[in-house]
């Protein structure tokens, strides 16, 4: 799949090459035939823009993998009329983000950091 506004880390290609049939964002780029290779895509930060032009381009596209809670910057009914799912992860950052309310609460109960 593609993903990223540079695809995967560098530092990372290699690896994910030995377990996955990777195609960079790099690769996709410059080469239209790889273009039906291409079953998955993964969204990260917003990246790369899940528009007609790319689903038209990706005839063989099934799911599109976004990185975070939300898929509200992805076009649910342009991508399904395509036949495409999408999934994200909900409630991945749900415990942690509640600690850090309570930590931000104990710490402005107990002035804990005073400004001047």
């Amino acid at each position: 799949g593609i993903g990223g506004a540079f695809g995967v880390l560098e530092s990372h290609v290699e690896f994910l090459k030995k377990h996955f049939n990777l195609i960079t964002m790099k690769e996709f780029q410059k080469s239209k035939e790889l273009h039906e290779k291409i079953k998955s895509v993964f969204v990260f930060e917003r990246l790369p823009v899940i528009d007609q032009e790319l689903l038209e381009s990706l005839p063989n596209l099934k799911v599109i993998g976004n990185s975070g809670v939300g898929v509200n910057h992805l076009n649910l009914k342009l991508i399904s009329s395509f036949g495409v799912k999408v999934t994200n992860t909900p409630h991945a950052v749900s415990d942690s983000t509640a600690d850090i309310g309570m930590a931000l609460m104990l710490a402005s109960a107990r002035r804990l950091v005073e400004g001047k």
